[in-house]
């Protein structure tokens, strides 16, 4: 059944023999008809990972109430989607791109774990509002709308009932469209939506300037706009869609400058005289343990979608040291070996390895810096080749180093990010959102009827703090019963959409009725998140400790394990993992769609069994 248009139905629609380049006024069942751009809603739809009746209120009656005003209006007179209902497919293509960009993101951006699980729906739905905003001004400032009556259509009149032909404009202003898209919103957006959104002022303001055309001042949100419309656009003239998505990431070096100087502000404990510390900041240098503040930069990339962070420490400090990030060592090395001593007294009790860099890096003000340590910092001699007495470096402010000169790290540091040395980084580039058909592919589109479903904040649990090593340790730091704390990353992570759903790459997936997790890569995710350790075993720790909570599945002959099997348009595969037979204990009430393409087996000593049935 097809949800409920909040439209004048189409029965309201005259009926009458069309002239020759008049255009009939179609539905909005008709108009979204088409193959693309059923496609196109389903890829919304998989994006949100709503239930049919809540996606169908929340984003298909928007989008039904759109294509009723712009009809078969194109795109553009020449450029990109010229063609009849260019625009509308225009349209969807670039909310689809929007959505996929959206999950790159925790947003809003800085925020509390808590308070981006709170509102990770909102953002995720005004990000595709905006989307479907971004080129509605069009219809009232680049084309002329006559209908058969000879009078002239505007899209604040409400939807066409009448034969219609169109002409553009001669000279219209190509920048006016995006400061009109306001005007249509309370035509297009219902009520209550706009009213969801307001609830949170961050989110309202960025929306705001957003489909007032000041993509400059609406953050984030202007940002994945543009780049969902470029990649329409690159799409539809035969570019490669990905390379104008690829282009605004930042580099990797940026994106450790970034959580580097994040963490110094809000995680790393710096200078205590009396006991250990992550770093220390003296005179001309911010000395910071090398595995801690790895572990610690991989997770908060991590946490922030950056999934093109090196495994391996060395290649990490390689990639920050090619870069100009690190103070190399006399012997061009990453890592320096000191002696620590406090003017109190306190030492580690033997050498620490630290990692060197610049302070005007960290901090932009030297007001801004905390106050230097209260003692000395002294690089051990770490090979017999090495000539001259170890230098000490102290914490005065006024005393000039006795190491070797910075100057001319800090030149390289100022033009470290010129245009030239953005993709030097080696980050691979990201997944081709245009490749629309995954290997796993998506639930068809078929919405319930609409009904009466009120927005709602995102059941919010409890978020798991970092673990992350206090001195240079290679010891697990994991909780004693890490199961649980998995429990928790694993429904926070959902809810602020950090976690991926029934995608190609999920490790999480809906079958039968059940929770797939794939094993055992959702356990070394959830350790790389946590606590920035890629190389040991702790995850066999976590999965050991999750299966003992007794909640995943078990076959007939006692089996922890699950295959199934995946079923997509390009190729055949298989998935292995647990499952957990109550999937409220991830999602809550809202559950997500199963994926059809996927079904499960068991794997017995005679080969594979017949599906699983609850």
């Amino acid at each position: 059944m097809r949800p409920a248009s909040p439209c004048p139905p189409a029965a309201t629609l005259s009926v009458r023999e069309i002239p020759p380049g008049w255009l009939s006024p179609l539905t909005p069942e008709a108009l979204l008809a088409t193959p693309l751009r059923q496609r196109l809603m389903q890829i919304i739809w998989q994006r949100t990972s709503l239930s049919a009746s809540l996606f169908a209120q929340l984003y298909q009656t928007p989008v039904m109430r759109f294509a009723k005003l712009a009809q078969q209006l194109p795109a553009s007179e020449y450029h990109h989607h010229s063609l009849p209902g260019g625009l509308l497919d225009h349209t969807l293509e670039v909310m689809a791109f929007a959505a996929k960009l959206r999950q790159r993101h925790l947003l809003p951006a800085g925020a509390a774990p808590e308070d981006q699980a709170r509102e990770a729906e909102a953002w995720t739905a005004g990000i595709i509002y905006a989307a479907l905003l971004h080129d509605a001004g069009k219809i009232a400032t680049d084309i002329e709308v006559i209908t058969d009556d000879a009078q002239r259509w505007y899209p604040w009149q409400g939807p066409l009932t009448r034969p219609y032909r169109l002409k553009y404009r001669k000279k219209h202003n190509h920048t006016l469209h995006p400061v009109v898209a306001g005007l249509l919103a309370t035509q297009i957006l219902p009520a209550r939506v706009l009213n969801w959104l307001a609830q949170y002022q961050g989110l309202y303001e960025s929306f705001l300037f957003c489909i007032s055309g000041h993509y400059d001042q609406a953050g984030i949100m202007g940002e994945l706009v543009q780049e969902a419309d470029r990649a329409s656009v690159a799409q539809f003239m035969g570019a490669n869609a990905s390379a104008a998505l690829a282009r605004p990431q930042p580099s990797l070096p940026k994106q450790v400058l970034t959580a580097l100087r994040e963490l110094a502000q809000s995680q790393l404990k710096l200078n205590n005289p009396a006991s250990g510390s992550d770093g220390w900041l003296t005179g001309d240098a911010l000395w910071l343990i090398s595995k801690t503040t790895a572990d610690r930069v991989r997770a908060w990339l991590l946490q922030q979608g950056v999934t093109s962070v090196p495994d391996s420490n060395v290649r990490l400090f390689d990639e920050m040291q090619a870069h100009g990030l690190l103070i190399p060592t006399p012997e061009g090395k990453a890592v320096w070996t000191c002696d620590i001593t406090a003017d109190s007294g306190w030492t580690p009790g033997s050498p620490l390895t630290l990692l060197r860099l610049v302070p005007a890096q960290i901090w932009n003000t030297p007001t801004a810096r905390p106050s230097p340590f209260a003692g000395k910092i002294t690089p051990v001699a770490t090979t017999v080749n090495m000539k001259g007495p170890a230098a000490t470096v102290t914490g005065t402010p006024g005393t000039p180093p006795q190491t070797m000169t910075a100057d001319p790290l800090v030149d390289l540091t100022l033009s470290l990010f010129t245009p030239g040395d953005e993709n030097k980084s080696g980050t691979p580039v990201p997944p081709d959102p245009t490749d629309i058909v995954d290997e796993i592919p998506f639930p068809a589109f078929t919405p319930e009827p609409l009904k009466t479903v009120v927005p709602s904040s995102v059941t919010v649990h409890k978020p798991v703090p970092a673990v992350v090593d206090k001195q240079e340790k290679t010891a697990s730091v994991l909780p004693a019963a890490p199961g649980e704390q998995f429990m928790d990353w694993l429904r926070q992570g959902i809810s602020a959409r950090s976690i991926a759903v029934n995608d190609v790459k999920a490790l999480v997936h809906l079958v039968q009725g059940k929770v797939l997790l794939v094993s055992p890569g959702i356990f070394k995710l959830y350790v790389a998140m946590t606590s920035g350790n890629t190389t040991g075993k702790d995850w066999t720790r976590v999965q050991k400790s999750f299966q003992k909570q007794g909640i995943h599945l078990r076959g007939n002959e006692g089996v922890n394990i699950f295959i199934c099997e995946v079923k997509g348009a390009r190729r055949t595969g298989r998935v292995k993992g647990y499952l957990l037979e109550k999937p409220s204990l991830i999602f809550g009430n809202t559950l997500p769609e199963d994926n059809p393409y996927l079904s499960v087996v068991m794997q017995g000593t005679d080969g594979l069994k017949p599906p699983l049935h609850p």
